[in-house]
This record gives C-alpha cells, sequence and structure tokens, in this order.
C-alpha cells in the first residue's frame, strides 16, 4: 500500500481509510500493506493491519523483512524485526483476516537458484514457526491474565452503546483522576510475548 517517498498522497493507512470511505464504490476498495514499507516510515505494520481489519478494509497482506527506515530491503519475512513479525502473525491469525500470506521478498542476487527456492521456503518456514509460538502464546494462562489485565477484551467495546445518544455519554459521570491511575499492563503483555518469541516460555 504505502512505498514511502516525499509527499505521497496517501502516506498511512489511515490516510487511505479516509480516502477510501469517500469513494462512490468504497466497498469495492481495500488495503494492501507492506512490511517494509510501513518500517520504513517508522510505522508499525501490526497496528495499521488491526486498524485495517477493524473496517474491513484488509483485502492482502505483503509480507517481507525490514530493519528500520532505510531504503526498502524486502528481506525474508522474519528477518529484520523479529518482534514486529511475531505481532503482525499474531494480528493476521487472530484479527479475523482470512485472506492469503503473500511474501514479497528479494533473495539477494548474490543468491543462485537454489538459494532463491530457500529465502522462498525461509518466509514459509519462519511464518509457521512464528505461527506456534503466537498459538503458544495466547495458550497460556499467565498471557491470558494478562490480556484481561490490559482490558483487551474492552477495545471492541463501542464507546457509545447501542440505543445511546451523545447527550447520554455526556452525561455520564466520569473521574478523569481515578482513570490516571489505572495501568494498562501492556508492559507484562509484551514481555510475556518476547519471552515466547525468544523461546523461554
Amino acid at each position: 500500500m504505502n512505498e514511502p517517498r516525499g509527499d505521497i498522497l496517501l502516506p498511512t493507512i489511515g490516510h487511505a481509510l479516509a480516502f477510501i470511505n469517500e469513494l462512490e464504490h468504497s466497498e469495492l476498495v481495500g488495503l494492501n500493506p507492506e512490511v517494509g514499507h510501513e518500517e520504513m516510515a517508522s510505522l508499525n505494520y501490526a497496528h495499521g493491519l488491526a486498524q485495517a481489519l477493524w473496517h474491513g478494509k484488509l483485502f492482502h497482506i505483503d509480507l517481507n523483512g525490514q530493519t528500520g527506515p532505510r531504503y526498502d530491503q524486502d528481506l525474508r519475512f522474519g528477518a529484520g524485526n523479529a518482534r514486529g513479525a511475531f505481532w503482525t502473525v499474531d494480528i493476521v491469525e487472530n484479527g479475523g483476516y482470512d485472506g492469503p500470506r503473500h511474501f514479497d521478498f528479494k533473495p539477494p542476487r548474490t543468491e543462485d537458484m537454489d538459494g532463491v527456492w530457500e529465502s522462498a521456503r525461509a518466509c514459509m518456514r519462519n511464518y509457521l514457526i512464528l505461527r506456534d509460538k503466537v498459538r503458544a502464546f495466547r495458550a497460556d494462562p499467565e498471557v491470558q491474565q494478562a490480556l484481561r489485565d490490559a482490558r483487551v477484551d474492552q477495545l471492541a467495546v463501542p464507546t457509545v452503546a447501542p440505543g445511546e445518544s451523545l447527550a447520554d455519554l455526556r452525561a455520564e459521570a466520569f473521574d478523569p483522576d481515578a482513570a490516571a491511575q489505572r495501568g494498562m499492563g501492556f508492559e507484562r503483555l509484551d514481555q510475556l510475548a518476547l519471552e515466547h518469541l525468544y523461546g523461554v516460555r
């Protein structure tokens, strides 16, 4: 979707979603984000996928590897930002995406044909390795508790309930000081993910 360059018209998934919503036949248009393009722009690929899924606009994905805001590396999937690859597989497997897992990578020019096929196999193998790790992560009772503590389940609850008006919402009592005292528990959740990724759980 996004190939970072100066003065690009639709630089992020959010910009593209806003544009799509204004089209006459917006139901026909969706997104195809790529790991490298998002990470080159210092964006979080997994967050972008979640946003596109939230809007029902994730039509396709391009998986590869990238190491920071450099040129478009198109490394094997999982070679680069391993933590980002873990969260990417987590959202792809658990966020409701049912499309193809497509790898958009370029083997180094120094590889012969055997090396080209080896890199293709490695993309698929890395995805399957991370899928197994994600499944173990999601099955871990400590992770389940950490998800509850982080109130991840509440993210899918609309701010305005069915039948409720904006006036109803404004009339509710809200204590910002009390809300500010509640930690979100994201650090614990992320640490558990890293421990599964590192193979120590």
